[in-house]
């Protein structure tokens, strides 16, 4: 049976697990658009299916990593009318390393339909990412090679593992105007692997790492501030932290996915407010707040993606920062300096 939509159901089960869900075929739940009158039209049915899927549906993968003096993250995704692909590395100092793709009708661009198995490629021009989904979403394997925006060289390979008693965490939502979002998080990967930029070499060790695989039928103008970061608390512990805002809940249930890890366990986070203290400003620093949680961002670096075309128009700003704070946790207070982690601003209409 598939894990999410069930044979005959318009909708899909609406909860968190405690895994990543092996089918979650969000694709199979129909939601509002301009065509979903033609669903319930003998002969015009396939129509409507086609369109949900290839135009209404998003999908992607988005992997960071993280040691004491380098940031890298990367993305496979697919928005039906464009593929996306993206990598960036950010050094402690400040100095940025990047290179962005789209692709039209999600050309060079394909995603495993789970985070569990299969695997998820982005091909284009200066710009090759592959990611294995191993050990039924536990361990993943990354491969990238690009030609940066300076000219230079990039390539990396990164092991992203997961202990046996890691607590991931997959959930569905209802999003506003009959639309949902699945996603399957974890926030405290050991990874080990290296860089290439240029005739330099980076080892990525010690290093942590954050997974967000995620399939949304989006709103129409989708707009988010969302914060992933993971590194080593004072007390010496991994933590993972994964805050969203505005936060989607599903009416009548306590769960969300804003949460913190630490050493792999999972603790769910209330109360989420992320502020950018001079809107506007790529520079500017971010302050976090929830119920167990008080922490800053000082931005380090930053990179943009923006689409303006008929009917789409996409700005994603990516601001990789210095996180300084406190958690309070059930086991004890975990006070961290300065990790590097990103904090995103999403603002589309599609």
């Amino acid at each position: 049976m598939p894990d999410l939509v069930v044979p005959g159901s318009a909708a899909p089960h609406v909860a968190i697990w405690d895994h990543p869900l092996a089918d979650p075929n969000l694709e199979d739940a129909r939601c509002a658009h301009a065509l979903s009158r033609l669903a319930g039209v003998p002969g015009l049915r396939a129509v409507e299916s086609a369109y949900r899927r290839r135009l209404r549906h998003k999908s992607w993968q988005y992997m960071t990593c993280a040691s004491a003096d380098w940031f890298i993250a990367f993305v496979v995704g697919t928005a039906g009318f464009a593929g996306n692909g993206f990598v960036y590395v950010v050094e402690r100092g400040g100095a940025v390393h990047k290179r962005f793709a789209i692709t039209p009708l999600g050309a060079g661009t394909r995603l495993a339909p789970s985070s569990t198995a299969g695997s998820h490629r982005f091909r284009a021009r200066g710009l090759d990412i592959a990611i294995d989904n191993l050990d039924r979403g536990r361990r993943f394997a990354a491969r990238i090679a690009a030609r940066l925006d300076g000219g230079q060289p990039l390539r990396a390979e990164l092991a992203f593992a997961s202990a046996p008693r890691d607590q991931h965490f997959s959930l569905c939502v209802p999003l506003p105007e009959g639309r949902w979002n699945y996603t399957h998080k974890f926030g405290a990967f050991a990874v080990t692997g290296q860089l290439e930029i240029g005739e330099r070499r980076i080892a990525m060790a010690p290093a942590l790492g954050t997974l967000d695989f995620t399939k949304m039928y989006a709103l129409r103008h989708a707009v988010w501030r969302w914060v992933a970061l993971c590194g080593t608390s004072r007390q010496g512990a991994a933590i993972g932290i994964n805050l969203v805002d505005p936060t989607p809940t599903p009416p009548g249930a306590e769960f969300s996915e804003n949460c913190a890890w630490i050493d792999g366990v999972r603790e769910p986070l209330t109360d989420v407010e992320l502020a950018v203290e001079a809107p506007g400003d790529a520079g500017s620093g971010w302050r976090l707040r929830a119920d167990r949680l008080d922490a800053t961002m000082r931005a380090v670096g930053h990179v943009e993606q923006r689409l303006a075309v008929p009917l789409v128009s996409h700005r994603l700003r990516h601001v990789v920062g210095a996180f300084t704070g406190r958690l309070r946790t059930t086991t004890g207070d975990h006070e961290f300096d300065a990790l590097l982690g990103i904090a995103e601003d999403n603002d589309t209409w599609w």
